[in-house]
């Protein structure tokens, strides 16, 4: 009685998410993605959902061959998964300590983030597709929140990742795993574990594992608590963007002290205005304290992608390739 009524109830959201994804697709005219596929219960279930949607995909599965045996076990799956379901595959293999060995100071975790993504997008430019879709879900906006809370990130960060922006759409990201996982197991869709993800070896799998299960025992709710959290912060933050937008327009090259000063965060207005340059957390700080000093020199921060200027009561960013707003 208890497993009929399980199936009901993931038939009947199976059904919402399948209505959902359609109306999605068809308003914003998506009709081919890139599905990052890894051989896990979220990838495998955001596969699945957007062919019932009646989606064309294009698989794409990165072998990094950091975990011997189980990489290979993992595109095997995946292969065998795609082959089912009628999907076509695309596999590459990285070579990530090479990677490092070229990025100074770029951890694992990024390196691999950073390859992925330069594979995807290229066959995104390359092939016309109109989306890269992942398989986040909630539980990974809530991991994300926490991770950006413990770091001081501002309402940005907090606000958590989009579902679409344009480029990456998160079909399941409204979603819970506990949520979707009763329909792969009534429609018999089997996945893989990653069992990297077993392990505290990074800060996300020491929130998952072990905090947030902590906190989820003494806070009934906590879930929906964090996901109704995160939409309040989102649906603010777009009130601080469209604030900061307004005055610095599309790709500002120079920024008057007086608007700085007179801008109820000035700090962030300076924050959002030199970010294409790339740079340290300490520069806002600065760039304001050499504003109250109100001295005649002129005052440069070398930043990694160019040079913030200070000069004639007037911010200006001078790019690495050579644009200019002096």
């Amino acid at each position: 009685m208890i497993l009929d009524k399980m199936g009901k109830n993931s038939d009947a959201l199976h059904k919402n998410i399948i209505r959902e994804l359609s109306l999605y697709s068809k308003r914003n005219n998506i009709t081919k993605v890139l599905m990052a596929i890894s051989g896990g219960a979220d990838s495998v279930a955001t596969a699945s959902f957007l062919l019932d949607a009646g989606l064309e995909i294009l698989a794409l599965h990165c072998n990094f061959n950091l975990r011997g045996e189980e990489s290979h076990r993992d595109q095997k799956f995946v292969e065998n998964f795609c082959s089912e379901h009628k999907i076509p595959l695309e596999v590459k293999h990285f070579n990530v300590n090479e990677y490092i060995s070229r990025h100074k100071g770029c951890s694992l975790e990024m390196a691999c983030r950073n390859l992925r993504y330069q594979w995807f997008n290229k066959i995104k430019n390359e092939k016309n597709f109109d989306r890269i879709v992942t398989g986040h879900t909630a539980d990974d906006n809530i991991e994300t929140f926490l991770l950006n809370l413990l770091r001081g990130s501002g309402s940005r960060g907090l606000a958590g990742m989009k579902s679409d922006n344009g480029l990456i759409w998160r079909p399941l990201l409204e979603y819970h795993r506990n949520e979707f996982l009763p329909i792969l197991e009534t429609r018999h869709i089997n996945f893989i574990v990653d069992s990297s993800n077993l392990k505290n070896d990074y800060r996300r799998n020491f929130l998952r594992n072990d905090v947030i299960p902590l906190i989820k025992s003494q806070f009934k709710g906590f879930d929906k608590a964090l996901d109704k959290t995160i939409a309040n912060l989102r649906d603010e933050n777009k009130i601080i963007e469209s604030s900061i937008a307004q005055i610095l327009g599309d790709k500002k090259k120079h920024l008057d002290i007086e608007t700085i000063i007179k801008f109820p965060a000035p700090k962030l207005l300076v924050k959002r205005f030199i970010d294409p340059l790339s740079p340290f957390s300490k520069t806002p700080d600065e760039v304001l304290d050499s504003i109250i000093a109100n001295k005649p020199h002129i005052r440069t921060w070398k930043l990694r992608n160019g040079t913030l200027i200070l000069r004639n009561k007037c911010l200006f960013i001078e790019m690495i390739h050579g644009e200019s707003g002096s």
